[in-house]
C-alpha cells in the first residue's frame, strides 16, 4: 500500500500555497506523517544576489530578509497546521523548482504537494511554471493543487486513473488503488483510443482483466472501466473529470511512447495545467533509474530552460 510518511509542501506564502498546505494537513491527519514546509529564497539567482553590487548592503539585506522569512514561515505553519501533526519549516536558497526537486530527492520524500499558482498568479496555460517543472523532473509522486478555496469536507470519493495499458502508464494504477482503498473511493480506469479506426473493445477488456495484480485491496474497491475516443486524450480526461465530479486524477508521467524530450508526456502536462481537481503524477520506476544520475550530478535543470 502506498504510504505517505513524508510530505514536502513548498510555499511562497500565497493563498494558493496555503490551500496546498491545508490539503497536505488533510492527507496527514490520522497518519504517522510529517510535513516539511519549504520556502525557496531565490535571492542568490536574482541580479542583485548574483552580482553583489555592494557587499555591505547585500549582507544587511540578506540578514533582514532571513529574519523576515523565518517569522513568516513560523506564522504560516502555525496558522495552518494543527499541533497534533508533526511538521518542520525550512528555508533554502536557489532556483525554486530545482531546489524543490533536489530537496525531495536528498531526503526521500514520499510526496511533493504543490500549488499550481503562486504569488505571480501566472496563467496555467503558460509552459514553464514552477509546479509544472517539478512534475517534469521529480522522481517521487507529485500532487498539484489548483484554486484558492480550501479543501472541503467531501474528501476523495471519486478517483480517475487514465491508462493506455502500457507498463509505464499502469505504474499509476497501484497508487490509485491504494488511495481508493484508504478513502473508500470509487475508481474509474479510463482508456482513450485514437479517433481513426474502431477500437477493439474485446482486446481492451482482455487487457483490463489482467489488472487483478494492481495491489492488495483491489478486490475491495468499486472499479469501473471507461472506454473513450479522442484525438487529444487530455480533453477526454478533463471532460470526464468534470462530468463525474472526480476528486483526484492519478496518472503516470509517461505512456506507451516512453521517454519524452522534457521528461513528461504531453497529455500529462495538459491535464496538470487544465484540471480543476488535484492531479497526482507518478513516475515509472525505470524512469527513476534513468533520472537518478541527472539529479545526483546537479543537472536537474539541464533539459528545462531557465
Amino acid at each position: 500500500m502506498y504510504a505517505i510518511r513524508k510530505i514536502l509542501c513548498p510555499t511562497d506564502f500565497s493563498v494558493y500555497s496555503k490551500n496546498a498546505l491545508e490539503y497536505a494537513v488533510k492527507l496527514a491527519d490520522g497518519l504517522d506523517t510529517e510535513i516539511t514546509v519549504l520556502h525557496v529564497d531565490e535571492f542568490d539567482v536574482s541580479p542583485l544576489g548574483h552580482y553583489h553590487l555592494d557587499d555591505e548592503i547585500v549582507r544587511r539585506y540578506r540578514d533582514l530578509k532571513s529574519r523576515f522569512l523565518k517569522e513568516q514561515m513560523d506564522m504560516f505553519a502555525e496558522e495552518t497546521i494543527p499541533k497534533h501533526i508533526k511538521y518542520e519549516t525550512r528555508i533554502a536558497p536557489g532556483r525554486a523548482y530545482k531546489t524543490i526537486v533536489e530537496e525531495a530527492e536528498a531526503n526521500n520524500f514520499d510526496l511533493i504537494l504543490i500549488a499550481r499558482h503562486g504569488t505571480t498568479n501566472i496563467s496555467n496555460h503558460l509552459v514553464g511554471s514552477i509546479a509544472e517543472r517539478v512534475v517534469r523532473l521529480a522522481r517521487c509522486p507529485v500532487l498539484t493543487i489548483r484554486g484558492t478555496a480550501p479543501p472541503g469536507e467531501r474528501g476523495i470519493k471519486n478517483i480517475l486513473c487514465p491508462t493506455d495499458f502500457s507498463p509505464a502508464a499502469n505504474s499509476a494504477l497501484s497508487y490509485a488503488v491504494s488511495i481508493a482503498e484508504k478513502y473508500k473511493s470509487k475508481l474509474y480506469i479510463q482508456h482513450i483510443s485514437e479517433i481513426a479506426g474502431e477500437p477493439d473493445i474485446e482486446a481492451l477488456k482482455k487487457k483490463a482483466s489482467k489488472l487483478e495484480d494492481l495491489g492488495p485491496g483491489a478486490e475491495e474497491i468499486e472499479i469501473e472501466m471507461i472506454y473513450d475516443r479522442d484525438i487529444e486524450p487530455n480533453n477526454s480526461i478533463i471532460r470526464f473529470s468534470e462530468d463525474r465530479e472526480i476528486d483526484l486524477i492519478v496518472m503516470s508521467t509517461h505512456g506507451q511512447k516512453g521517454l519524452r524530450r522534457v521528461f513528461i508526456g504531453n497529455n500529462t502536462a495538459e491535464v496538470v495545467r487544465k484540471a480543476e481537481c488535484p492531479v497526482l503524477t507518478v513516475t515509472h520506476p525505470i524512469h527513476k533509474v534513468v533520472f537518478s544520475s541527472i539529479i545526483a550530478k546537479g543537472k536537474v535543470g539541464a533539459s528545462v530552460q531557465e
